[in-house]
């Protein structure tokens, strides 16, 4: 689901990301954000933690599953321009994403050494059997990526809920321009 993007038929983003221009300070609208979690009282109210620049939007526990999204807000103010920006990250849940990232290192470090392997045993006995290593990676890489989109469409709601959230939420108090990139 490419948010910011002139060609929306991108199939391997995993973790999209958009850009909202604003026209007021960040403290002010990260003050904003914390103040309409808090008062946020629909069902599915979010979890929200914060650093300086940075609010982390959950959705809460009671309605988590594996691939429920996080989002991370990052306002700050361009030092070229003078905009306020808000960049938006979604993404799985960091555990899901360290597991993923580990499963495709483990899959692409065999099958380089395996690959290896294969052409050493080849070059030196004429054993081509080894071979085989490469379509069995290519199809475990493409079945860990395919699991990770279907994970990806089964948290579409509340990849959208938190969107419509931080939208609605700026424009309560500046108008809020989407930036195409």
């Amino acid at each position: 689901m490419p948010f910011n993007r002139l060609n929306h038929n991108i199939l391997g983003e995993i973790r999209p990301r958009f850009v909202l221009e604003i026209e007021c300070e960040a403290d002010v609208a990260i003050d904003h954000l914390k103040k309409c979690v808090v008062n946020d009282n629909t069902v599915s109210s979010l979890k929200v933690n914060y650093t300086k620049n940075y609010v982390f939007l959950n959705t809460p526990t009671w309605l988590q599953h594996y691939w429920s999204p996080e989002m991370a807000v990052r306002i700050e103010k361009s030092e070229i321009t003078e905009k306020v920006f808000v960049n938006c990250l979604i993404g799985p849940r960091q555990s899901v994403w360290a597991m993923f990232t580990l499963i495709y290192a483990v899959i692409l470090i065999l099958s380089l050494f395996g690959g290896i392997f294969a052409y050493v045993q080849y070059a030196t006995f004429g054993i081509a059997t080894y071979f085989w290593i490469f379509p069995i990676g290519l199809v475990l890489f493409f079945s860990v990526f395919f699991t990770a989109k279907w994970g990806q469409a089964k948290g579409r709601d509340q990849m959208l809920h938190l969107v419509s959230f931080v939208y609605h939420s700026l424009a309560e108090i500046t108008s809020v321009k989407r930036i195409e990139r």
